[in-house]
């Protein structure tokens, strides 16, 4: 993915927070989001009406139909702030980690392989069809297809630039891949990006076997500590990371402000059809 640059939303005004274009994103999606951080919750509402019309401003001025907001989920004072400015809660998020990978034990059942490129095909439908969860899927008013064709893309991505620093591990057949992880590896430690069961498949234990063969995985390349971060409405990641004996932290909360104009997103008469 790309580096997102900020700048702020104001330069006479820090508290504001500051505001960026997420271009990976834009171009998957055929049309531009953004994402803002601010400060603090008492400095929006000081200055809620000046925060709203700089932000509308700058996403007209840009072209923006959406732009993202995580803050703590530990203040309640967004859960006032920011849908005065026009965001709706859209997700939770956390951040579940092993900090001792190589002090723990997992079952040996749970063999993976490193997947090859004759897995790309499989590995890019299962993350294109297989999801429901992650804060695009959560936003009723977000296509469903574009935020599918995100996962693929990304999982495009990571197939072309397999190394020892971003690795695909898969289950399956050479070529027929049944679940899939992606994570990148620097030193001893990893992030993992995503990770998939094929939907055929589902409530045949791929679920817990690709999480917890994830961790052997990388506890074999010498990685000491690894983390990911999970919606909550995705129960059953957070059971599989759990059984591979991950912690959680770092709640966070998720909100989407749309354009008054936007119209790549649904409206909303037409969410539940």
């Amino acid at each position: 993915m790309s580096e997102v640059k900020y700048q702020p939303l104001s330069l006479e005004k820090p508290d504001w927070g500051s505001i960026a274009m997420l271009d990976w994103d834009s171009k998957v999606f055929g049309f531009p989001v953004a994402n803002y951080v601010p400060v603090q919750p008492s400095a929006v509402l000081t200055d809620l009406a000046q925060i709203e019309q700089a932000l509308n401003e700058w996403a007209l001025q840009n072209a923006v139909e959406l732009i993202g907001c995580s803050v703590p989920a530990t203040e309640p004072g967004w859960r006032l702030s920011l849908p005065r400015l026009g965001f709706s809660y859209v997700d939770s998020t956390l951040i579940y980690s092993l900090p001792k990978l190589q002090r723990t034990k997992f079952p040996r059942r749970y063999q993976l392989r490193d997947a090859t490129l004759a897995d790309q095909e499989s590995v890019e439908r299962i993350a294109g069809d297989s999801f429901d969860a992650g804060r695009y899927h959560a936003d009723p008013r977000f296509p469903k297809s574009l935020a599918n064709l995100r996962f693929r893309r990304w999982l495009t991505q990571a197939f072309e630039s397999l190394s020892p620093t971003s690795r695909v591990f898969v289950i399956g057949e050479e070529g027929a891949a049944t679940a899939f992880s992606h994570s990148y590896v620097h030193g001893d430690t990893a992030h993992i990006t995503i990770g998939g069961v094929d939907a055929n498949f589902h409530g045949r234990g791929l679920g817990p076997a690709i999480f917890v063969g994830t961790f052997a995985k990388l506890q074999g390349l010498g990685v000491r500590r690894a983390h990911s971060k999970v919606s909550v409405a995705n129960v059953g990641a957070m059971n599989c990371a759990a059984f591979g004996g991950a912690r959680f932290s770092e709640p966070e909360h998720v909100f989407h402000w749309h354009a008054p104009v936007a119209p790549h997103l649904l409206k909303w008469q037409e969410i539940d059809s």
